[in-house]
């Protein structure tokens, strides 16, 4: 991921933890608990990516770089990947 990528991908994460949040005044149901939760790991993902790159490190990079992609197709495809759940 280059810089402009990242930047955009922080973007979408803060969209997401504060302006695409439920509107409930109460505590969260627990799926969507586990579905902020990997936008939680998305950071974390996204930093380690910044990090391996400052350090030149690109196994390190690609290896984030995989996980941050898998976290987040899980978060957008989560009612599908919830669907199969009930399936099996």
């Amino acid at each position: 991921m280059n810089r402009k990528q990242i930047d955009q991908e922080w973007e979408r994460l803060n969209h997401e933890l504060f302006e695409n949040k439920p509107e409930v005044n109460e505590p969260y149901p627990s799926d969507i608990i586990r579905r902020r939760e990997l936008l939680l790991f998305a950071q974390v993902h996204l930093g380690n990516i910044m990090e391996a790159q400052n350090r030149n490190d690109k196994e390190k990079e690609d290896f984030e770089t995989e996980m941050y992609h898998i976290t987040m197709s899980t978060y957008y495809n989560w009612d599908s990947n919830e669907h199969n759940k009930s399936k099996n």
